[in-house]
């Protein structure tokens, strides 16, 4: 059991060190990593959960086992899903069109929560005449669903990552490869599993052998997803990086001119190009081609216009169109020219794209701005 122990707290300890370090870190902190991160705090909470076990701590305390009967694990699939989409494309998270991904979750801790009031808290909520049946088939299908939900996730965001669209991206090759070892994982826990109850290897040894399988995809995580991947960032850039510290060798280029922030030096290079080479008013500009100019990926500049404007590459390019057009429609050089011919001028590439980007950037459509602002100038 002592062995078990530290294996276990080898494991918790690399973990929540990990997990934080993503959140935190002002290399690494981002609205894309952080779901990595909470992904690693899952996998490190669950194992500390098991160590409180090995402890007998739920044992002493039962009022606290709820928080052992609840599946953590229906919080990793879901956290790992969205780190995929957010890290090949921005624009394909709307984060509450996915909030149905919680619910295999919610509904484990509506159960555990209920059954732990009924037979650790004494509470009477008996709503149902075979209350026992009831359990059994909704333990059954928590049990299931646990295995089931991270394949299927699992299998779901390598398919996506399969299309034509993400396959060239640098950031591909390491998430396909995230994705089957996350299956591979899954897998050797059910292997182990079904090991137990038909030869009967042990508690400890199962424990052991699933800990440290899982410590070992933490650190490859954490190698391959965060060190690896950040040099690719910068490897190629005119920012040259100590690969054993991560610090930079230019000794004028600070964390802070690195992290996603305005002093971000590739987001103040974007800016540059907005605002004195208007690339913006290319209508066929697109990230891929910004992102060739700075020297950097297309993943990396997302995650710095997204944590800094808080809006995708697309809508951050269009608020710069709307600017300009807004400036257009109030220069009496242009009243000769229709809206839409304004909204082209200033690089929309479609009438609708113009028209929504423009409302939902003043409130007001190009037409009614240009009323508006006409008779206050006239006024």
């Amino acid at each position: 059991m002592e062995f078990v122990n530290i294996i276990l707290l080898i494991s918790v300890s690399q973990g929540f060190l990990f997990g934080f370090a993503i959140l935190f870190s002002p290399y690494f902190k981002s609205s894309t990593n952080k779901y990595l991160g909470y992904s690693i705090l899952i996998l490190a909470f669950l194992m500390f959960n098991v160590y409180l076990d090995t402890l007998n701590v739920y044992e002493q305390y039962p009022e606290f086992l709820i928080l052992y009967d609840i599946e953590w694990i229906f919080l990793f699939p879901v956290f790992f899903f969205l780190y995929i989409l957010k890290s090949i494309d921005q624009d394909f998270v709307v984060e509450r069109k996915w909030n149905w991904l919680y619910i295999p979750f919610i509904f484990s801790v509506i159960l555990n929560v209920v059954y732990n009031l009924e037979h650790i808290y004494k509470w009477e909520i008996s709503f149902l005449s075979d209350q026992a049946l009831m359990y059994e088939w909704a333990f059954g299908l928590q049990e299931f669903g646990y295995y089931s939900y991270n394949f299927v996730i699992a299998i779901w965001a390598y398919n996506i990552l399969k299309h034509n669209k993400y396959t060239n991206q640098i950031h591909g090759k390491w998430l396909k490869k995230l994705c089957i070892y996350e299956v591979s994982l899954v897998t050797c826990w059910i292997l182990i599993d079904v090991a137990d109850m038909i030869f009967n290897i042990g508690y400890d040894i199962g424990i052991s052998i699933i800990c440290t399988i899982t410590s070992f995809f933490i650190f490859w995580i954490v190698y391959n997803g965060i060190y690896s991947l950040k040099i690719s960032n910068f490897k190629n850039s005119d920012v040259n990086f100590n690969e054993d510290t991560l610090e930079p060798k230019n000794p004028k280029v600070s964390t802070l001119e690195l992290s996603f922030s305005k002093d971000n030096i590739y987001f103040q290079k974007l800016e540059g190009l907005l605002e004195k080479d208007y690339i913006y008013r290319n209508p066929n500009l697109n990230q891929e081609m910004v992102a060739q100019t700075l020297n950097i990926s297309s993943g990396y500049l997302s995650q710095i216009v997204n944590d800094v404007t808080k809006k995708n590459f697309t809508a951050y390019i269009n608020s710069y169109r709307v600017n300009e057009v807004k400036e257009m429609i109030l220069n009496e050089e242009f009243d000769k020219y229709s809206l839409l011919s304004i909204g082209l001028e200033a690089g929309f590439k479609a009438k609708s794209t113009f028209y929504t980007s423009f409302k939902k950037e003043t409130g007001l459509t190009p037409n009614q701005f240009k009323i508006d602002h006409k008779k206050v100038q006239f006024f």
